[in-house]
């Protein structure tokens, strides 16, 4: 799971991306027509930090 605001939610669903899951990370994939391959990209804008 992971946490998206209403506005995201909404795109995820209209738009055809997925979100995976790899060692607690989420990465999404984005629909065919942003990236025919569908590579899975990161958010690492937000990313945890720990200690």
């Amino acid at each position: 799971m992971t946490l998206l605001c209403r506005y995201h939610h909404t795109i995820i669903h209209q738009q055809d991306w997925e979100i995976v899951m790899r060692n607690g990370i989420p990465y999404y994939i984005p629909p065919a027509w942003v990236d025919p391959q569908r590579k899975a990209i990161r958010n690492t804008m937000h990313a945890a930090v720990c200690c």
